[in-house]
């Protein structure tokens, strides 16, 4: 699969990312991306805080989450007016 048009992300965490329902790790897990794979990104919210990084960037093609702490973006990633009906900031930690 080829480099996704920017806005994009990489993911950078070794272990890879969680994909999530909402913009927080009490959100349910609907899939996983691996290390280096390329994303794309529609764009962010501030959530839930993982390790000092509080953006959510909302896929581009489906209605799924993941932590900016985990992804390194390629171009800029509009912020979105709300989460598309999420829930706020949770106040868990662990992996994006």
């Amino acid at each position: 699969m080829g480099t996704p048009s920017e806005p994009f992300g990489t993911v950078v965490s070794e272990i890879g990312v969680n994909i999530r329902e909402f913009p927080s790790t009490d959100s349910s897990v609907v899939g996983t991306f691996p290390f280096g794979a390329k994303i794309g990104l529609r764009s962010k919210v501030r959530a839930q805080n993982i390790d000092g990084n509080d953006i959510w960037y909302l896929l581009r093609d489906r209605n799924a989450w993941v932590a900016a702490r985990h992804v390194a973006n390629t171009g800029t990633v509009p912020f979105a007016k709300d989460a598309a009906g999420g829930s706020g900031a949770a106040a868990a930690g662990g992996q994006g």
